[in-house]
């Protein structure tokens, strides 16, 4: 082969790399994700696009809290990593989002067990479909595994919120992702809204710890870790 036919194929070839990376680009989405959950996400929204505050309703002391609290369908879950596109030249915040969580908690005095919440994976959605696809199918196989689950060991609140206020309550529980169960541990942010109650919260995770293989197309370096993130609105049952 001469110098110049090998001058062109190593031309082809880096083309070829480029192309793909460029068209990974495309395929996968825009810009960043939304920022990082807020309890603001909670507030429900009107048909005019305004807002409404959350119900409000029972007194602010202490064992008013004590009962049966459901997950509503304004609970939000999901998942936030980093992506390094095309040689590490640009990185992406990549962010799924469902509302499909189902769960709940037990509150008895200063006892708070039963705590569960579970997401249905294949309804996590992102700014890419191609993203979402590769997703549901050869990530988290939602076939399969169609639900990713976190559970908590009961804890004892010494301090229930009042009406409007915040209050952070550390938790040892259990993660599981693709049907593997991890421990884990976290903090929890508990705020009372009138008759809600709202608990917002993250869980760092490595992919790997739960068998989840991170693609690698061309062009394109997703991250081994990433987040767990999600806002919980309960109303007693």
């Amino acid at each position: 082969m001469s110098r110049n036919s090998k001058i062109v194929l190593a031309v082809v070839a880096v083309l070829v790399v480029v192309g793909g990376g460029v068209a990974a680009l495309l395929l996968l989405g825009g810009g960043d994700g939304p920022e990082e959950l807020t309890f603001d996400d909670a507030t429900p929204t009107t048909a005019d696009g305004g807002t409404t505050s959350a119900p409000s309703g029972g007194a602010t002391g202490g064992d008013e809290l004590d009962g049966t609290w459901v997950l509503s369908d304004r609970s939000t879950a999901g998942y936030r990593v980093l992506e390094d596109r095309i040689g590490g030249l640009a990185n992406i915040e990549a962010v799924g989002r469902t509302n499909k969580v189902t769960g709940g908690f037990t509150v008895a005095g200063e006892q708070v067990s039963d705590i569960t919440a579970t997401v249905d994976v294949a309804s996590i959605t992102s700014d890419s479909s191609f993203r979402d696809g590769a997703f549901r199918t050869r990530i988290m196989d939602a076939e399969q595994f169609p639900t990713a689950t976190f559970t908590a060991q009961p804890v004892t609140v010494t301090q229930l919120p009042a009406d409007g206020a915040t209050v952070e309550i550390p938790v040892d529980g259990t993660l599981t992702l693709k049907g593997e169960a991890r421990p884990v541990t976290t903090t929890l942010q508990v705020k009372r809204a009138g008759a809600e109650l709202q608990i917002l919260g993250s869980i760092p995770v490595t992919f790997s710890d739960f068998g989840i293989e991170t693609p690698q197309p061309p062009g394109l370096s997703v991250r081994d870790n990433g987040t767990v993130e999600f806002l919980l609105v309960a109303t007693r049952s």
